[in-house]
């Protein structure tokens, strides 16, 4: 047997025992080392503000959720056992895999990626939200030289920074409304910062570079003002990705006005992630040659996996402190 949090509805997470299912010739048995908790899609299960969860929403591509329902996606784990057909991967063997917040789980061995003895569980565990961020990036068609617009600087921001940096952008700009997730962007190489609350971001933005100096925006706070503020600084042709869940009412005259249509813009969704397999050789590489450097300080808290409903309380009250939250199992 082994412990699991289970929604059962917004904020009724429930802390339940589960029989681990039959392994499998193609399975490996994993005991959780670290996880993660979701400061956007899966806080926004947990308090009821995704989309997903409206009644009066009609979805086309998927059906209305439903409850009870395991959220979490980031962890590193232990290979306690494989299945008979599992000849990659060994017992001890470090994993990253993405399964819900869970003491122990059966998970296929082909979606297991392994971790180099020199990476980090911290390290590693961030690569899950690497591979996302990495992929609105390459769906962007970021090309060298190119400037960079960043709205929202959690750690989708933080890491959509790192990687646009390793893509080659030249100038990049963020924005957020909280002075540590600033602080923050900018030991990671921001250029420049703004802040919402000092006043209109686009307006401070132009002032500061003129009209048109952005070639490429990422949406990374989930707030549609922010996509308008991203749409206005960049130049003709133009490409805003949102790799963000834009959340919240949508506006009744939305953004998608003249800056969007007179300016040519491209918009481009991203959703998930590419290849694990080879984005992980890319990231757990780009740290073993220095090229990514202190990504853990992105950690502002750790909390054992009974107290992972203390994250979500500071989430929801202390949003300014908050970056990137850890749960450990050992």
């Amino acid at each position: 047997m082994s412990r699991i949090f289970r929604l059962h509805a917004p904020r009724d997470f429930r802390c339940e025992t589960h029989s681990l299912t039959e392994l499998g010739p193609n399975d490996v048995h994993l005991r959780s080392r670290i996880g993660a908790i979701s400061t956007g899609t899966e806080s926004a299960w947990y308090f009821g503000t995704d989309p997903q969860l409206d009644p009066e929403f009609r979805p086309v591509r998927f059906e209305h959720p439903d409850f009870p329902k395991v959220i979490g996606y980031e962890k590193v784990a232990d290979v306690v056992a494989v299945g008979s057909d599992v000849t990659h991967l060994l017992v001890g063997q470090r994993v990253v895999a993405r399964y819900g917040h869970a003491e122990e789980y059966i998970w296929p061995a082909d979606r297991a990626i392994p971790v180099p003895d020199d990476i980090a569980d911290e390290e590693a565990v961030l690569s899950v939200l690497m591979n996302v961020t990495s992929h609105g990036v390459r769906r962007s068609r970021l090309k060298l030289g190119e400037d960079v617009l960043i709205t929202g600087m959690g750690p989708l921001g933080q890491l959509t920074l790192i990687a646009a940096r390793q893509s080659g952008a030249a100038r990049i700009v963020v924005c957020d409304m909280f002075e540590k997730r600033i602080t923050l962007a900018r030991s990671f190489g921001a250029d420049a910062t703004f802040n919402p609350r000092d006043g209109n971001v686009a307006e401070a933005i132009i002032d500061r570079y003129g009209p048109g100096a952005f070639d490429v925006a990422f949406e990374c706070s989930s707030s549609y003002e922010a996509l308008s503020d991203a749409m206005t600084v960049l130049r003709r042709d133009g490409r805003v990705c949102v790799i963000s869940q834009l959340k919240g009412a949508y506006p009744k005259h939305p953004a998608f006005g003249m800056d969007f249509h007179l300016g040519q813009l491209e918009m481009i969704s991203s959703d998930g992630g590419w290849d694990a397999h080879k984005q992980a050789r890319w990231y757990f590489g780009a740290i073993q040659r220095g090229a990514i450097k202190g990504i853990t300080e992105m950690i502002t808290h750790r909390l054992p996996f009974e107290d992972i409903e203390k994250g979500f309380d500071l989430i929801e009250r202390h949003p300014e402190e908050v970056v990137k939250i850890i749960v450990t199992y050992v």
